[in-house]
């Protein structure tokens, strides 16, 4: 099964690759001690690519099945 083939009704707001640098990583967050409004920087170039509530929203859509 194809992560197209999985409904996605509400798409995050994280950037899953930098729209500046390119880059993938991003640095680290608790997110235990994070509110939603933190934001999500780019590991590289330093970049907003979210926040915190974009990353919890991308980690609940998750089924745990990943083709590569």
């Amino acid at each position: 099964m194809s992560l197209l083939d999985h409904p996605n009704d509400a798409p995050t707001g994280l950037k899953i690759v930098c729209e500046v640098c390119g880059n993938l990583s991003i640095k680290p967050v608790d997110p235990d001690d994070a509110d939603d409004g933190a934001p999500v920087h780019c590991r590289r170039c330093n970049a907003v690519r979210g926040t915190v509530a974009d990353l919890r929203a991308l980690a609940r859509q998750s089924t745990g099945d990943f083709e590569f």
